[in-house]
């Protein structure tokens, strides 16, 4: 007589994560949340159910994902995440890779339908947990800084520059001064947080601004970035859409009740975002 795991599709030895961290983007731990990933009847409903509303003409742009503690909400919005994305992952797209998790369901092949459309678009996702992040400028400004970390930029006030340089079409003219004034690269040298407030200073005084110029521009952007609100945030995400006229930009974001709880930010911050 068989044993019940010889019958299963299961790895049953495999360790399973009690703790899924959104902010995580290791290569090997996104094939290996893909590839454990365990998709019931009812987690596929509601998968295929957000594949049609999303890949449709509406407009409602907030989804919240609301369960007990253990139900599995941060991997689902993982999951989301990874889909919608659709990035490569050790040579083999997100949604190729999460397919065979279908295996059994019996609408496995309608789910697969709708989930087979978010490769059809281009999806810029930024995932975080927000009840981990620095949200003393606020939800809208917190978003923001993440949404230049995923484009490659400081999560700064220098990195509001690099962003404003990208936006002009002279970024990289900037990193080619920075290589011609300093002898090193500019990705390698904004690791040292030391570096980079002497460095954007010398590249910047004389090619973008004078000296009284710059000085007015940081404390402008420090300004900004000390009121950054929802509309702001809407306003630079138009600008960064401008440019990129076909991406979709997307945060997912966890632990939002918990957030809430440390008074990090308010129900009424979360409806201004979304009316925003």
């Amino acid at each position: 007589m068989p044993k019940i795991k010889e019958l299963l599709n299961l790895k049953l030895d495999i360790d399973i994560k009690n703790v899924i961290d959104l902010e995580d983007n290791n290569e090997d731990e996104i094939r290996y949340e893909i590839e454990n990933y365990i998709v019931t009847e009812n987690i596929g409903k509601h998968l295929s159910g957000f594949a049609s509303k999303f890949n449709s003409n509406i407009k409602e742009t907030g989804v919240w994902v609301s369960g007990f503690y253990g139900s599995g909400k941060s991997y689902f919005g993982k999951m989301l995440g990874y889909l919608l994305a659709n990035k490569s992952v050790a040579g083999t797209r997100a949604i190729d890779r999460f397919i065979p998790r279908l295996a059994g369901l019996k609408e496995a092949s309608l789910i697969e339908n709708d989930l087979l459309k978010f490769s059809n678009g281009n999806n810029r996702v930024i995932l975080l947990d927000i009840a981990k992040q620095n949200t003393d400028k606020g939800l809208a400004f917190t978003l923001f800084r993440n949404f230049l970390k995923n484009l490659g930029f400081l999560d700064s006030v220098y990195g509001y520059l690099e962003y404003q340089l990208y936006l002009d079409g002279e970024y990289q003219a900037f990193e080619e001064k920075v290589k011609s004034a300093t002898g090193e690269d500019w990705q390698s040298l904004r690791k040292s947080e030391m570096k980079v407030p002497k460095t954007i200073r010398k590249v910047l005084i004389g090619w973008k601004y004078t000296i009284e110029e710059y000085e007015e521009t940081i404390k402008h952007l420090n300004a900004i970035i000390e009121s950054f609100s929802a509309t702001k945030l809407k306003d630079e995400l138009i600008r960064y859409r401008g440019k990129h006229k076909d991406e979709t930009i997307i945060f997912i974001f966890d632990e939002a009740s918990e957030a809430i709880s440390q008074q990090k930010f308010t129900l009424l911050d979360l409806e201004g975002l979304s009316e925003a």
